[in-house]
């Protein structure tokens, strides 16, 4: 044990051991001081982890049913909440695309602010999503048409002649639910029209101050017994022999056997029990081939 001895009372190997000693003890303190840099870091990036606050859903509705459109720009959406962008529709393999639209979403978004937003797919079915209505178009309907073929001439709304298929379409559907069929009354028919023409620039049964406009306006002229209002855009079909019986059939059909998006409110105003009057409204939109139609009903 001699050589043990010897070892241990070497002051310059005590130095040694006790520089040794100091080196480990600084390295230890230094990783340990990493580790909590580390660990106080991933704390910190976790808690200033941006969170996307999800946009809801108060009304939807029927919007284009079975229609065309082009997109041109705007963010694709994978859902009504607005917080996953799928594609950037102004990019040239969006824009050439034609998609099917059938439903809007009216949203309240995050910041507080409303919008509306359709759900598209396109023709060939691999881009679908949500999409701000304001960025949709008509799309141009392809014609196939010889050279020597002279060009057909667009269809044009005969106001009277929706009117009387319509009515004929929805009386015959009550019929057959053992339901009284609804008189043409014209001062509904009046008020009707006019919601038509305000529908080219506001398709909303509500105006900016949440008031219903149908129920103002018959309230300012007078007309009692109003129970309810329908309101629809679709397009006159010119490849059809008669586009005004053809789209007055469209909205019927939509509005009772595709009204599943309106929780079918549309299917009840119209096959209303109660009800004994109706007011048809319908203006084509300048330079287009789009309806717009306002339907009234009431007990007058």
């Amino acid at each position: 044990m001699k050589w043990l001895s010897q070892l241990t009372t070497n002051s310059a190997f005590t130095k040694e051991i006790d520089d040794m000693s100091s080196k480990r003890l600084f390295q230890f303190v230094t990783l340990c001081a990493l580790a909590f840099t580390a660990v106080g870091a991933g704390t910190t990036a976790q808690a200033t982890t941006k969170h996307h606050r999800a946009a809801t859903v108060y009304s939807q509705r029927n919007w284009y049913p079975r229609t065309r459109v082009k997109v041109t720009k705007g963010t694709l959406y994978a859902s009504t909440t607005l917080t996953k962008k799928r594609a950037q529709l102004s990019q040239a393999k969006y824009r050439k695309l034609t998609y099917l639209t059938g439903t809007q979403y009216s949203l309240k978004k995050a910041n507080g602010k409303k919008a509306r937003y359709n759900y598209i797919v396109s023709t060939n079915g691999k881009v679908k999503g949500y999409v701000w209505y304001g960025y949709l178009h008509a799309a141009k309907k392809t014609a196939k048409r010889t050279q020597a073929t002279a060009p057909k001439p667009a269809a044009t709304l005969t106001v009277s002649a929706y009117r009387a298929e319509f009515l004929k379409d929805l009386n015959a559907e009550r019929a057959q639910r053992h339901l009284a069929p609804l008189t043409e009354d014209s001062r509904y028919d009046q008020i009707a029209q006019q919601r038509s023409q305000q529908l080219l620039t506001n398709f909303d049964h509500s105006d900016a101050t949440s008031d219903f406009i149908a129920a103002d306006l018959f309230a300012q002229q007078g007309v009692p017994g109003l129970y309810g209002e329908c309101i629809s855009m679709d397009y006159l079909d010119d490849d059809q022999a008669n586009p005004n019986q053809n789209v007055a059939d469209k909205n019927i059909y939509s509005y009772i056997y595709d009204d599943a998006d309106s929780d079918w409110g549309h299917r009840d105003i119209l096959l209303d029990a109660t009800t004994t009057t109706i007011g048809i409204g319908a203006t084509q939109k300048p330079g287009s081939e789009y309806v717009y139609g306002a339907i009234n009903t009431g007990r007058a």
